[in-house]
């Protein structure tokens, strides 16, 4: 069944826009979705923001502040808690021309890649520091942690190919380590599987239509060249997660055309094939860049921009894919709200 359905934030100034939302929970139970928020995308007061759902509450409480440099805009963040319980925020901020065609120069290719750090479960945070001044990174997908203890993430890189990023001291400091040629990649979205091997599920960096893959079989050094699956995909952001009981779920937009539906599967095979699938949401709109956990209750939970107005929380059952429960539908034919 799905046990709550509402959105994390309504619309208002100066945050009348929203995208790429992604979302922790934390030791104690707080849910955390963070976002970047402003006048819209690559917008000069576009700024990283946090709301907090504590256990019990009905909703989410008020959007804080967490990155907002001046006169430029914020874009991608990620979360991630340490084993000594503080909450790390890696993020890019833009530093070239903020209009015009995408290249060179503009917009998320001129991202740098930052951090802050909160020892207080996400209450205050601390001042930045860089992990890479470069251009180049744009983070996506959440950080895991592997069986060794290493933290690593992914980026999309302005080059074309994927780089992965690890850390050996709790999330203090980061390296590359690796990075995914083949087809060109964006936002790999990881999960160890059981042999110890990641893999690594890739947003398209072009109009290839499919849901791109790649393996490393050394814990992200080294990957096979990405290649693209059967699984459609939109130029639109994907997750994943490994779930308590050893399968994959995936959200992703499976249509070659259009972010929407917004759609759900599961792995029975560790990523080699999604053959149990149920929509999310279907209807004009988009519902997008979908980020995943799972609880330690079992409950999954999705987050979504929902037509870059609103960041969606969605709670449900891991068994709502595989059919079984209620199929709640917010929106009308038209893509409305009810």
């Amino acid at each position: 069944m799905i046990h709550a359905w509402e959105a994390v934030a309504e619309p208002t100034h100066p945050f009348l826009s929203c995208h790429c939302s992604v979302i922790i929970e934390l030791d104690n139970g707080d849910l955390l979705v963070g976002y970047y928020a402003g006048e819209g995308e690559a917008r000069p007061n576009a700024a990283w923001v946090l709301a907090r759902k504590t256990p019990g509450a009905n909703g989410f409480g008020p959007l804080q502040v967490v990155a907002d440099t001046e006169g430029k805009p914020e874009g991608n963040g990620i979360l991630v808690q340490n084993a000594a319980q503080e909450v790390i925020l890696i993020y890019g901020t833009m530093h070239g021309k903020l209009d015009g065609k995408p290249g060179p120069g503009v917009r998320w290719v001129t991202c740098d890649l930052r951090m802050k750090t909160s020892s207080d479960r996400g209450r205050t945070w601390s001042d930045v520091s860089m992990i890479d001044p470069e251009w180049g990174h744009v983070p996506r997908c959440k950080p895991i942690r592997l069986q060794n203890g290493e933290l690593i993430f992914g980026t999309e890189y302005s080059d074309g190919s994927s780089r992965i990023l690890s850390s050996e001291n709790e999330g203090k400091n980061w390296r590359v380590i690796g990075k995914i040629g083949g087809e060109p990649n964006q936002h790999p979205a990881l999960i160890e599987r059981k042999d110890g091997s990641v893999l690594g599920l890739l947003r398209p960096a072009g109009r290839q239509g499919f849901i791109l893959k790649s393996v490393s079989s050394d814990r992200g050094k080294s990957w096979t060249p990405a290649e693209k699956t059967g699984m459609r995909s939109p130029f639109a952001a994907i997750d994943a997660v490994k779930l308590q009981d050893g399968r994959l779920a995936l959200v992703w937009n499976d249509c070659q055309e259009a972010r929407n539906p917004l759609t759900l599967a599961l792995s029975e095979d560790q990523g080699e094939s999604w053959v149990c699938r149920r929509n999310l949401i279907t209807g004009e709109g988009q519902f997008h860049y979908p980020a995943i956990i799972q609880s330690p209750d079992g409950k999954l939970h999705v987050s979504f921009t929902n037509n870059r107005k609103t960041i969606d929380h969605v709670a449900l059952d891991v068994d709502w894919i595989e059919g079984s429960g209620d199929d709640l539908r917010p929106w009308d034919e038209e893509g409305k709200r009810e």
